[in-house]
């Protein structure tokens, strides 16, 4: 009994065989975990659009009673901006800067969120109005090729 438990005593750690066993354990549970891993970022980032053009909403709102305040109007139709990571733009592709409202919203806004989700590339902002009074705002990350051209 004796020499049993002086031989326990010696052998301390693991053996080779035992670590490489776990390391693959280990590696096969990631394996089966990274699709989903994967899918839980996708949301993320789909999450993060979602709520930075809800802020981006809120301020474009906010700039727009600004400048009806200020005694503006609007021209019937449909203006549409687009939300740059230099600021905001009358065109997606590069950045040409925004005057009058556009100006407005920069200034409400003042950080400019980038689209998190792979396949889209700039906030667009569509305001509708008639009769100098906005019907709608929206704003949704939309695809385009945008490349940080500057502009003046």
């Amino acid at each position: 009994m004796k020499k049993l438990w002086a031989k326990k005593k010696d052998n301390k750690g693991f053996s080779l065989v035992e670590l490489i066993v776990v390391i693959l354990i280990m590696a096969i549970i990631a394996v089966a975990l990274a699709p989903q891993v994967m899918k839980w970022v996708g949301r993320s980032s789909e999450n993060t659009d979602t709520n930075n053009a809800a802020t981006i909403k809120s301020s474009v709102q906010t700039a727009i009673a600004d400048h009806l305040a200020e005694g503006n109007k609007f021209a019937e139709g449909t203006t549409t901006y687009y939300v740059l990571k230099e600021g905001i733009s009358t065109k997606a592709d590069t950045y040409e800067k925004a005057t009058g409202l556009g100006e407005k919203i920069a200034e409400t806004m003042g950080e400019f969120p980038e689209v998190k989700a792979d396949n889209k590339q700039v906030f667009v902002i569509k305001i509708e109005a008639t009769d100098s009074v906005t019907t709608s705002v929206e704003v949704t990350p939309g695809t385009g090729t945008y490349s940080p051209v500057t502009g003046s």
